[in-house]
C-alpha cells in the first residue's frame, strides 16, 4: 500500500456538525486579543483516536473516508483501501455526528487552558512571549531561544485546574529566571514569588512508577545506604520515606535521593 499525503483545505460548510468549529470553542469571553494565535494545526489531534471513522478531502477535492491507523505529531495515517493517506489533523472530519460532539469538549478545555496560560503570562511581564502545545512526557517546558513557553497537551485535558496552573506558573519562573538558573535557588525564589511549587516536575510514566515502586520496597526508615552526589560518595541513614524519595540523614546534613539511587549499605 503507498501512502498519500494531502493538504487540500476542506469546505464544511456543507456538515457543521461533523467538525467541531474553533471560533465556537473560543467564545469563552475576551480574555486575550486573539486566542486563534493559541491553537496550532497540530493540536486538533487532541479530537481523534486510533480506529476513529473520518473522511476528508483530497487533492482534488473528492471526499475520501477512512479509518485512522495511526496518530503521528502533526498528521494521522488514515487508511482509505487500498491507500494509506498522510492527513494533516485540521482537515480531518468525524464520520459519527455523536463522536465529533463529544471530542468537541477537548478542544473547549484545551482553548480554555491556553487562555488561561496567556493571561498568566501577561500578567508577569511575558507578553512577547508566545505559548503552545506539545505532545512531550514532561508536563511542560521553557523554550528561551524561541521565548515560547509549552504545555503538554495530555496534562491540559487530564490535570486539575490546580495542577496545571502550578505547571504554567512554573515554566513562566523559569523564563523570568533565565536560561541558566536550571532548578536552582534563583528559580526557586521566583518559583515561590509567583505560588508554584518549587520542584521539578515530569509526568511519570507507568513503567517508571513500578519500577521505583520496586526499587522503594527494598528499603525502610532505619536503613543505612550509600549515594552518590556531586562528585563524591555520602552514607547516612534513612530518616523518612517519601513517596518518591527517601530523606537521607548523613554527617554532613539531610538530604532527599530518589530511591533509585540508593544503594544498600557503606559503598565500595
Amino acid at each position: 500500500m503507498s501512502t498519500t499525503d494531502t493538504d487540500t483545505e476542506n469546505n464544511y460548510t456543507d456538515s457543521p456538525f461533523l467538525r467541531p468549529d474553533l471560533t465556537d470553542c473560543l467564545n469563552i469571553g475576551n480574555r486575550v486579543n486573539n486566542p486563534r494565535q493559541l491553537i496550532h494545526k497540530e493540536d486538533w489531534q487532541i479530537l481523534f483516536d486510533t480506529d476513529d471513522e473520518v473522511w476528508f478531502l483530497d487533492n482534488g477535492n473528492e471526499r475520501l473516508s477512512g479509518l485512522i491507523q495511526k496518530l503521528n505529531p502533526k498528521r494521522a495515517l488514515v487508511d482509505c483501501e487500498p491507500e494509506i493517506w498522510n492527513v494533516p489533523y485540521n482537515l480531518l472530519n468525524h464520520v459519527c455526528e455523536r463522536t465529533a460532539k463529544e471530542r468537541k469538549k477537548r478542544m473547549t478545555q484545551l482553548v480554555m487552558v491556553a487562555t488561561h496560560a496567556r493571561n498568566i503570562m501577561d500578567h508577569h511581564g511575558l507578553g512577547n512571549w508566545s505559548f503552545k502545545f506539545n505532545n512531550a512526557k514532561n508536563l511542560g517546558s521553557c523554550r528561551h531561544t524561541g521565548m515560547q513557553i509549552q504545555l503538554s497537551r495530555k496534562h491540559a485535558l487530564n490535570g486539575t485546574e490546580e495542577q496545571i496552573t502550578d505547571t504554567i506558573l512554573h515554566e513562566v519562573a523559569h523564563a523570568i529566571a533565565g536560561p541558566f538558573a536550571g532548578h536552582g535557588p534563583v528559580w526557586k525564589d521566583i518559583a515561590r514569588q509567583l505560588g508554584a511549587i518549587p520542584k521539578a516536575n515530569e509526568q511519570e510514566t507507568d513503567q517508571l512508577r513500578k519500577t521505583r515502586e520496586k526499587v522503594k520496597s527494598l528499603h525502610k526508615v532505619g536503613d543505612s545506604v550509600s549515594f552518590f552526589a556531586r562528585g563524591r560518595y555520602h552514607f547516612g541513614c534513612i530518616e523518612k520515606m517519601n513517596p518518591k524519595r527517601a530523606k537521607v540523614l548523613c554527617a554532613g546534613g539531610t538530604w532527599s535521593v530518589p530511591y533509585q539511587r540508593l544503594e544498600k549499605g557503606k559503598p565500595n
